[in-house]
């Protein structure tokens, strides 16, 4: 087998996604894979050390979407607002039709890239406008079978772009033909695997974010000793609305819970630091995986916000955090704030693994943390519960198997875990 890999970012370790193709690569035996990177180039992501035998060439991604004006005191005029409105959605459908040049140059490319390979599988994670463009093209032209890949769902990159409805729309009936074209595709979540396979008529198969199993620490019984109680926070900030919930609820007793002064522990790159009253936060940036487990377990409650509002209905009931997988195998309680229907909520709730807050108000959110800090038997029940969901479902030996359904080949063709 020869895999030519069309992705948006490399197999690295600087960015959530990269870490997945990270893993997934060293899986496959040397000379199988080869990469064409179509990347932003701020990013200035580039393929982990270990991996540089994996060829690999990078183009740059063209621009997806104008962005839309932020100005204040344009806000405040109807009719210049409007015309803006007007003037953006001209300018998005433009680039869309200017951009086609771009990836036609990008189809060619990849194909001859391709072919000098000799690929005879093309593996497309779709993310964004340009991966879902690119995918049937590229698969077409060099007559072999389409692989697919979803982390999240495109509506979640469409409102992110800002772009117009009617492209939207566009965009998401070209994601369907790739979904419906694909031999096999893989999805972040279960309830995403259900979903697509009845939509899409695809084979499918999940990747649940993987951590190798001797990352894992042993699951902790109670809070560490002190007079504090540190919250836990990881990996990128989507659920704003959520982590501001928690904020004012701490805010209201003044960041004390029983006799604990309250502080939160922040890794990753992008924590929504915006408040007007004082805040007890330690942000230590991105670490390693296993640098972040250790922090990790070294805080008394690990908190996952997800979205309540209907406008990330689909995101939240499809996509599935890779911030739970460490929180697991960092040995604490999970808190997760979100709805119910959440298809993290859903695993939580099948592996009695975390304690559920599925309310904004701050009195939900505040009886939830006082309830871990006080029950110390549901404590070491719930660390336990997450170490056994991790052991069964989100090691890399399960990413393993995972891997050899979506390439349909034999496990023992796989480099074992090592």
């Amino acid at each position: 087998m020869k895999i030519l890999l069309l992705s948006d970012i490399p197999p690295c370790k600087d960015y959530t996604a990269g870490l997945v193709l990270d893993q997934l690569c060293r899986f496959l035996p040397r000379g199988s894979i080869a990469c064409f990177c179509v990347s932003v180039p701020e990013l200035k992501a580039k393929i982990s050390a270990d991996l540089e035998w994996i060829p690999t060439q990078y183009r740059n991604r063209p621009i997806e979407a104008v962005p839309p004006f932020k100005s204040y005191s344009l806000s405040k005029s109807y009719s210049l607002s409007k015309s803006y409105s007007l003037v953006h959605w001209l300018l998005n459908f433009g680039l869309h039709y200017y951009n086609g040049i771009a990836l036609r140059r990008l189809v060619s490319q990849a194909v001859e890239y391709g072919r000098r390979f000799g690929a005879d599988v093309l593996w497309c994670p779709l993310e964004g406008e340009t991966q879902i463009r690119l995918a049937l093209p590229v698969a077409h032209s060099l007559g072999i079978p389409l692989l697919t890949e979803v982390y999240d769902p495109p509506t979640w990159m469409l409102r992110g772009n800002s772009t117009p409805s009617s492209l939207q729309a566009q965009i998401l009936k070209m994601f369907s033909k790739v979904m419906s074209s694909s031999r096999v595709c893989a999805t972040a979540s279960w309830p995403m695997a259900r979903e697509y396979h009845e939509r899409f008529h695809v084979n499918t198969v999940s990747f649940l974010p993987s951590l190798h199993s001797s990352l894992a620490i042993d699951p902790a019984d109670r809070m560490n000793p002190g007079n504090e109680l540190v919250i836990g926070l990881a990996g990128q900030m989507y659920a704003t609305e959520e982590w501001k919930a928690l904020l004012r609820a701490l805010d209201t007793v003044g960041w004390r819970l029983g006799k604990r002064n309250v502080r939160i522990r922040l890794l990753g790159r992008w924590p929504m630091l915006t408040s007007t009253t004082p805040l007890r936060l330690e942000w230590l940036g991105w670490h390693t995986q296993q640098n972040t487990v250790k922090l990790l377990s070294e805080t008394d409650i690990l908190y996952c916000p997800y979205w309540f509002d209907s406008v990330f209905e689909t995101e939240a009931r499809l996509s599935f955090p890779s911030k739970l997988t460490t929180y697991f195998a960092a040995g604490r309680p999970v808190l997760f704030h979100g709805p119910q229907y959440a298809a993290p909520a859903i695993f939580i709730k099948d592996n009695a693994a975390g304690l559920i807050c599925d309310s904004n108000e701050e009195s939900k959110i505040l009886q939830a943390l006082n309830t871990l800090a006080s029950d110390e038997k549901l404590y070491g029940q719930l660390t336990h519960n997450g170490r056994a969901a991790f052991d069964k479902y989100l090691t890399l030996d399960s990413l393993r198997t995972s891997f050899a359904q979506f390439l349909q080949v034999e496990e023992n063709y796989l480099i074992p875990v090592t």
